[in-house]
């Protein structure tokens, strides 16, 4: 999604143009964003991200459990 261009600023004081949402800097590889308010967005997504990996992961493991190494291991 192309933005007006803005001149942003990394942490590590490096400013460049910016026409999109998220860009990363060239100089010490960390994201910037275009409006601050998207910092937030990207965390909450990695977080959801995340948990539903534990979630499937932990699933996955339940069922190993119950249905095949429970009955292989009472014979």
């Amino acid at each position: 999604m192309s933005l007006k261009p803005k001149a942003v600023t990394c942490q590590c004081g490096h400013t460049f143009t910016s026409n999109r949402d998220r860009m990363w800097c060239e100089r010490c590889a960390h994201a910037v964003y275009y409006h601050e308010k998207d910092k937030n967005k990207y965390k909450l997504s990695n977080m959801y991200i995340t948990g539903v990996i534990v979630a499937v992961i932990t699933f996955l493991t339940y069922v190993f459990m119950e249905l095949i190494a429970t009955p292989l291991l009472s014979l």
